[in-house]
């Protein structure tokens, strides 16, 4: 029986939770990222230009936030199991 008291299925789960949310704000992105270029595509001028440059700059850094929240995830995730892991190699040990 563990020493020590952590809800490993509850810290796997917000790490899963983070992975969901990533994966799921990607797809909205990418469906509004679509929409956009669809509904520019009649535009034409330099404003048509200013605001495709703004966009796929904020497109970009909202990627890049996606990326780290998911890597984030996954490392929870696997931390967890791996404390799992060494919590139950602890409890076994006879000092």
């Amino acid at each position: 029986m563990p020493k020590y008291v952590c809800d490993f299925e509850q810290v796997y789960s917000i790490g899963e939770s983070l992975c969901n949310v990533s994966n799921d704000i990607h797809s909205s992105v990418t469906s509004y990222s679509s929409k956009i270029d669809s509904d520019l595509s009649s535009w034409d001028g330099v404003a048509k230009n200013a605001f495709v440059k703004t966009n796929e700059s904020h497109i970009q850094n909202v990627e890049k936030d996606l990326k780290y929240i998911n890597e984030f995830g996954e490392f929870i995730k696997s931390a967890s199991k791996e404390i799992e892991s060494l919590e139950s190699e602890l409890a076994g040990l006879t000092i």
